[in-house]
Order: C-alpha cells, then structure tokens, then sequence
C-alpha cells in the first residue's frame, strides 16, 4: 500500500485507531514525565539550599604596595570561575561566588564566599601582593595525640 492510493478517510481511521490505542501509554508517559520533573525541581532546590547553608568565607588582604597588573586580574578572575567546576554536583545558584567589600576604621577589607566544596581554590592566592585568610580559627584544629611514651601506641 502506497500512502497516496489512500483515500483519506481511511487514513484518518487508521489514526483515529492508533491514537486511541495509544492514549493509555501517553497518559502515563506524561504523568511520569510530570513527576520525574517534580522531583528533580525538589531536588535541585534541596541541592542549592544545601550548598547556601555550608559555605566558607576567606579575607583577602593586599599590602600596602599592592598594584595588580592586567594579568594578574584576569588570571584572578579565572580562578574564580573554577569555584563552580570544583563545587561538583552543586547547581550554579548554589556555587556561586560572593565578594564582599566593607570598611573598618578607614582600612577595606575584601571578603570572597563561596561553597565548601571548592575551599581550596578560594584559599588560593590570586595576586602576588596579598594574603588570604581563612575565617576558620585554629580552635577548628584538633591535635593528634599517641599513647604510650615516646609517642609508640
């Protein structure tokens, strides 16, 4: 059977047949559809909120000489743009970096926040004249400690 010695009224039958066989299937297909879209929206939410709530925050503080060159401001911002690829599985709202700017007692500070997961780049230093610090004090440090005497368990 070839589609144009077709009448079109049988055409329609037959689509008329195959729709109505199919409506089941396509009916739980998008309920289905709907639901694994709900949950992965609840999903992604609880990933972001979860990533809001465990964020670490470094100071960064520059010296009295500091004057950055355009390099070394665009080689800055680039390893700020790998906090979201070390921040894995964390949505982008989640893994987003914050820079803070304030002034204590006519001296500004710079403050970066951002995901737990990506600590280790936001303590990295990005320019050459400033130090970063961590706002995790050393009571976070726990000592190890051996038994016995001379340090043998």
């Amino acid at each position: 059977m070839s589609l144009p010695g077709l009448p079109v009224d049988e055409l329609l039958a037959q689509l008329r047949a195959v729709l109505t066989a199919a409506t089941p299937y396509l009916l739980a297909l998008s309920v289905l559809g709907a639901a694994v879209w709900v949950w992965w929206t609840i999903r992604r939410a609880a990933l972001v909120r979860e990533a809001l709530a465990d964020r670490v925050q470094v100071e960064v503080v520059p010296t009295a000489t500091f004057d950055p060159g355009e390099g070394e401001v665009g080689r800055w911002a680039r390893q700020l743009g790998r906090v979201h690829y070390a921040a894995d599985g964390v949505p982008a709202r989640g893994s987003a970096v914050r820079l803070t700017y304030t002034a204590v007692d006519g001296k500004m500070r710079c403050y970066i926040e951002g995901p737990a997961a990506a600590a280790a780049i936001l303590n990295m230093p990005g320019f050459a004249e400033v130090e970063v610090r961590s706002q995790h004090g050393q009571a976070d440090i726990q000592p190890v400690r051996f038994q016995g005497s001379g340090g043998m368990p």
